[in-house]
């Protein structure tokens, strides 16, 4: 599976594909700024693999994950659409992954999938 991150241009925010989970559906995850209040099951730093957008200390904002199916986000990713998108290293999405294990804020049915998705039992 290849990984990417786009900005959702109806939401303005940035999202990362975390795991597919099911037929052409995937799980993706929101970026944030951390903030006080912020879960901190998974902080990204600038840097190391982090993709380009995160310019500073960030979040996964677990409780604002969404599945999107293939054909929404073709129309959102062609090669000379407008849209900021990119790919993120493999540590940096399983960081995000794990985070996604221990986070509260994952809605349950995502954390099942993601769990099929890594292969780990229920």
């Amino acid at each position: 599976m290849h990984f990417c991150w786009i900005r959702l241009p109806t939401i303005n925010t940035s999202a990362i594909a975390i795991a597919q989970t099911c037929g052409s559906n995937y799980l993706f995850v929101n970026v944030t700024t951390r903030r006080p209040n912020s879960e901190t099951s998974c902080v990204l730093l600038p840097g190391s693999g982090t993709p380009s957008f995160i310019v500073h200390e960030s979040v996964i904002a677990y409780q604002f994950a969404r599945e999107m199916d293939a054909t929404q986000l073709a129309l959102l990713i062609t090669s000379g659409s407008p849209i900021p998108k990119g790919t993120c290293s493999m540590a940096v999405i399983t960081q995000i992954q794990q985070g996604g294990l221990v986070s509260k804020r994952l809605k349950k049915r995502y954390k099942t999938a993601l769990r099929a998705f890594l292969g780990i039992p229920p």
